[in-house]
C-alpha cells in the first residue's frame, strides 16, 4: 500500500463503509453505496499514478547518487586513488571522467523534466482532490439522508433532529434554510425545558411548569412537537405567528422567517430587539456545532 493510499484512507473516518453504526445509520442506501463505490474508484486511480510518481522519484534519486559519487571521483585530492573502469587504454582517467560525468548530469536532467512523470504528478493532485471532493459530497448526503429518519427511542434528540420533525408537523419542508432557521431559534432559547427547545408556555396533559413565567416541561418527544407547533397555530392571528408558519412553508431564507419571528408577540424587544435575527449569522457561520447539540429531555 502506498503513502498516498494510506493518508487517503485516514481521511475517510465516515466514508466507504467506515462510518460507525448508530440508530440513523444510512450508510446502507444504494445512494451511499454508489458513491463509496465511486471514492473507492477515485482512491484508486490516485493510487494508480501516485506508483508512477514513487518511480519517478526513486529515478531521480538513483541518477542523483551517481552524480554525486562521480563529483567525489572526480575530486583531485582523489582522483588518483579511486578505481574507475577506462572506456579506451587511450583515454586518461580525467578524461573518462569528465565523460561519464557529463552523462550522469543529463540523465538527472532527463529524470527531472520527464514529462510523463511530470504529468504523473499532476494527475496525483486532481485525483486526491476529486476525492476530497466525493467524500465532502457523501458527508452531504449522509447529513441530509438522517434528516428523514423518524427518532428513535432512547436516542440523543440534537437541535436539528428536533427541528426537522417540528417542521414536519407544520408541513413545511426539511431545506436548509427552514432547518439553520429553527436550530437558531432553539440556541437563542437555550432552554433547560423538558422536550421543549422553544420554551413555550402551551398547556398539555401531564405537562409541569419549568419556571415561574409558565414554560412547560413536556412529558414526551411527541407532546413537546405537537405543544410547538400548536402554539404557532394557535397563535397565527392573536399573535402574528401566521407568518412565521407562512415562510417555513415556502422555505423562505431563514433571515426572512427570523424577521417574521422578531415582528411577532413571541418575543418582540427581546435582545435589544435584535431577538433571533443578530444571532442568526453566527449559527450560520457555525451550524454543524449548533446542529449537534442536545435537546433537554429532562432530569437524568
Amino acid at each position: 500500500m502506498s503513502v498516498l493510499f494510506a493518508v487517503l484512507i485516514a481521511l475517510l473516518p465516515a466514508a466507504v463503509g467506515l462510518a460507525p453504526a448508530s440508530a440513523y445509520d444510512v450508510t446502507d442506501s444504494p445512494e451511499i453505496q454508489a458513491m463509496d463505490v465511486r471514492i473507492a474508484g477515485a482512491i484508486a486511480e490516485a493510487d494508480r499514478w501516485n506508483r508512477k510518481v514513487t518511480s519517478w522519484q526513486v529515478r531521480i534519486g538513483k541518477a542523483s547518487a551517481v552524480v554525486q559519487r562521480l563529483t567525489y571521483v572526480a575530486d583531485s585530492r582523489v582522483v588518483g586513488t579511486q578505481p574507475l573502469d577506462v572506456l579506451s587504454s587511450g583515454l586518461r582517467r580525467t578524461d573518462v571522467l569528465e565523460y561519464r560525468l557529463a552523462r550522469a548530469h543529463e540523465d538527472l536532467r532527463r529524470a527531472l523534466h520527464d514529462p510523463e512523470a511530470r504529468n504523473a504528478q499532476q494527475q496525483v493532485e486532481a485525483w486526491t482532490a476529486y476525492v476530497n471532493e466525493l467524500i465532502a459530497a457523501r458527508d452531504t448526503m449522509i447529513r441530509k439522508a438522517k434528516r428523514g429518519f423518524s427518532f428513535a427511542p432512547g436516542e440523543p434528540v440534537t437541535y436539528e433532529a428536533w427541528a426537522s420533525g417540528f417542521l414536519d408537523r407544520l408541513a413545511a419542508p426539511r431545506c436548509d434554510e427552514n432547518l439553520l432557521l429553527v436550530v437558531a431559534w432553539e440556541t437563542s432559547e437555550s432552554t433547560a425545558a423538558a422536550f421543549n427547545p422553544l420554551a413555550t408556555t402551551h398547556v398539555m396533559e401531564g405537562a409541569t411548569d419549568m419556571n415561574s413565567v409558565g414554560v412547560k416541561n413536556y412529558a414526551s418527544l411527541d407532546q413537546g412537537l405537537d405543544a410547538a407547533r400548536d402554539t404557532l397555530i394557535g397563535g397565527a392571528e392573536s399573535y402574528g405567528y401566521g407568518a412565521i408558519v407562512d415562510s417555513l412553508r415556502a422555505c423562505a431564507p431563514a433571515e426572512t422567517t427570523a424577521a417574521a419571528v422578531n415582528a411577532s408577540a413571541w418575543c418582540r424587544g427581546c435582545t435589544a430587539g435584535m431577538y433571533l435575527t443578530g444571532l442568526l449569522p453566527l449559527v450560520r457561520d457555525s451550524y454543524a456545532d449548533h446542529a449537534a447539540r442536545l435537546i433537554s429531555t429532562g432530569p437524568a
